[in-house]
């Protein structure tokens, strides 16, 4: 698994391009884009990684501008796809951290938008987001314990109750991350609609509030993420992934701060 900054809400863009234009409203061409859930496919895990790379670690405000050579690139793609199969691929089985991941395209077809929103269970004593397939064994543990009968006591019941009656030590909140736009597509709301999906996901799934984690030197994502509702949870001082071309680790850490933003709490 990918650490968790590379699933962070990154959106990069210039502060206020994704809120207003100087005179006016966000425009409607973001219309133009159609939004649909991907596939839990390694294909499309894939696909939206590679897009994921230009959209995110190339265009980024939190770095300068950086060049990868092709092995640079393949090795990212593939450590972005095995994040996403990690958070949003199929999974065999019964499954109750349920999540999507959203791709925007334009008319030719071309993907020019993804973000990912799951069910994610959090420990709020310390501060830590489980991994999907963390939160999965946990609730396998408590239902291998139980009698068929038992079992039957807990239909029905979403996933924010059974945490709550079973796993009362966590909560379970929806996650967003992995938000990218095309920089041609920027300024016109387009990373709006996509964020409006993950509340649209969320609220389907009964979840009680949705809750997002963001480099604290992101602050075009700090600025989007306010004007839409998040407010600051907390902040924690943590090591934040940093692009090196060229050098023996591609991904290295340098210390900044982790911000944790939600709404509906």
């Amino acid at each position: 698994m990918l650490p968790l900054v590379v699933g962070l809400s990154g959106f990069h863009a210039p502060l206020g391009s994704a809120t207003r234009h100087r005179h006016g409203p966000v425009l409607s061409a973001a219309a133009e884009y159609e939004i649909r859930p991907a596939k839990g496919t390694e294909d499309q895990m894939a696909e939206a990684a590679e897009f994921f790379v230009d959209g995110f670690w190339l265009a980024g405000t939190t770095t300068g501008a950086v060049e990868l050579s092709g092995s640079e690139r393949s090795q990212l793609t593939k450590l972005s796809t095995d994040d996403m199969m990690g958070r949003y691929g199929d999974l065999v089985g019964q499954r109750r951290l349920r999540s999507k991941l959203y791709v925007a395209r334009d008319g030719a077809g071309a993907l020019v938008g993804c973000v990912g929103v799951e069910a994610a269970m959090i420990d709020m004593v310390d501060r830590r987001v489980l991994t999907r397939a963390q939160g999965e064994a946990l609730f396998a543990q408590e239902f291998a314990a139980m009698g068929g009968s038992e079992r039957g006591l807990y239909r029905g019941l979403s996933v924010a109750e059974l945490t709550e009656t079973l796993l009362p030590e966590y909560k379970v909140f929806g996650l967003l991350a992995n938000l990218a736009v095309a920089p041609s597509t920027r300024g016109q709301g387009l990373a709006r609609r996509l964020c409006a999906q993950c509340d649209t996901a969320a609220a389907a799934w009964d979840l009680p509030a949705i809750s997002l984690q963001v480099d604290g030197a992101n602050t075009a994502a700090n600025g989007l993420y306010a004007s839409l509702g998040y407010n600051e949870i907390w902040q924690d001082a943590a090591p934040a992934l940093r692009l090196r071309p060229g050098e023996k680790e591609l991904l290295a850490s340098e210390a900044s701060t982790l911000v944790t933003m939600a709404k509906g709490l």
